[in-house]
């Protein structure tokens, strides 16, 4: 499981983060939604060790990050597959390179193995016969598919997507959705999203967790989201631009 004690993020004087509590158990899909900027990839990027905290504490599997060694959290990386909103893929690599990165960086393979693997990821996500192309080659949502064939290369315990259907149209989001739930049934993985993609929320999560001025304001099934009371929450999934926090808009 994942633990998030206390967190604290700043960048200057704009304070993220403000003691964030979440707990991911093993298996789960964890959906962390809320406005544009209001602390979802910084939540994301410190549980993977990209950012550090100011204060407060994450665990994965029962192991610190705190002041770990560089070493150490190398190998709890190794644990973890990172999809970016954006993809992030090297224009200059061909697909099977992009998807292969961490097997070349971090492993003794033979470039044939390693592109067998790809191949294999390539295909788990629903991509054939593309390992030599190059990302401009692509559209959209086969970027984001070969996002998620990287990061599940190396075989991990838990998935982690940022925004994962921003700027695809809708049907092609329901399928990443329905590819995020095929994922996480087939390979039993942790999956760990942040999205404003109310939608989306619902379709792939078992558990709804609301980030709100720097905090966890809401933590429930989507039936609970659904059904709760709390006018921010309400807010949101309604996507009303009057209430309780339009005056901060």
């Amino acid at each position: 499981m994942i633990r998030i004690k206390g967190l604290w993020k700043s960048f200057g004087d704009n304070k993220v983060l403000k003691g964030v509590n979440l707990d991911i158990e093993t298996g789960e899909t964890i959906v962390v939604i809320g406005q544009s900027g209001c602390g979802k990839s910084v939540l994301m990027k410190t549980i993977v060790g990209l950012l550090i905290p100011d204060d407060g504490e994450i665990e994965i599997e029962n192991v610190s990050l705190k002041n770990i060694s560089r070493k150490k959290l190398l190998e709890i990386r190794k644990k973890i597959g990172m999809v970016f909103q954006s993809s992030a893929l090297f224009d200059s690599f061909s697909v099977w390179e992009n998807v292969g990165l961490g097997l070349i960086e971090h492993s003794k393979m033979s470039q044939d193995e390693i592109m067998r693997i790809a191949r294999e990821k390539l295909k788990l996500v629903g991509l054939s016969d593309v390992e030599d192309m190059y990302p401009a080659e692509l559209s959209g949502g086969m970027k984001k598919r070969v996002g998620i064939a990287r990061a599940i290369a190396m075989n991990p315990q838990f998935v982690l997507y940022d925004e994962p259907t921003t700027g695809l149209d809708p049907i092609i989001a329901d399928r990443i959705n329905n590819l995020i739930i095929e994922l996480q049934k087939e390979l039993n993985i942790t999956t760990v999203a942040v999205t404003h993609d109310i939608i989306s929320a619902y379709k792939i999560a078992d558990r709804i967790a609301m980030l709100y001025d720097g905090e966890i304001i809401f933590d429930g099934t989507p039936k609970e989201v659904q059904n709760t009371d709390n006018p921010y929450v309400q807010q949101f999934i309604k996507g009303e631009g009057e209430g309780p926090v339009s005056g901060g808009i």
